[in-house]
């Protein structure tokens, strides 16, 4: 059903978060593939996606989302924190056929950091992707496609 795409560099310390919340998702089929969009990281992120079998990437992400085998893509920074009801939240949005904004859940324990909006990823439908530019960022997608609605 969907592709979700890492972006990574030296991500070894969330890398293995995500990973783990990702599988239930793979195991009711709604997570076809994991490719990390990797940008040269030095540590073990590399290792870290070869003992999960998480395709990498190293051409950026514009060449993953090409390579992506699903008609939609979920791109998601390393360090975000999933909701409970995160993969719920991606069904209806691919059953509605639209592309969206995914909402992390905010770090830290203080109320000033519980307050500030969590990390975003991107569902996007691969045919909303038009031509990307080969050097085209996780920044210039959000961007591009930052004034999704947010997936409720």
């Amino acid at each position: 059903m969907l592709s979700v795409i890492i972006p990574t560099f030296n991500s070894a310390a969330d890398l293995p978060e995500l990973l783990t919340v990702l599988v239930p998702a793979a195991v009711d089929g709604l997570v076809r593939e994991v490719m990390a969009a990797d940008e040269g990281s030095t540590d073990p992120t590399l290792l870290i996606c070869d003992d999960a079998g998480v395709e990498v990437v190293t051409d950026g992400i514009a060449a993953a989302m090409k390579r992506a085998r699903q008609d939609w893509i979920l791109l998601l920074p390393a360090d975000m924190k999933l909701t409970h009801d995160w993969a719920d939240r991606v069904a209806r949005g691919v059953k509605q056929g639209r592309s969206a904004g995914l909402k992390g859940v905010a770090q830290g324990g203080a109320l000033m950091d519980r307050l500030k909006p969590g990390p975003w990823g991107l569902l996007i439908r691969k045919s909303e992707l038009g031509n990307l530019p080969p050097d085209a960022d996780f920044a210039r997608l959000r961007r591009q496609f930052g004034r999704l609605p947010s997936l409720k």
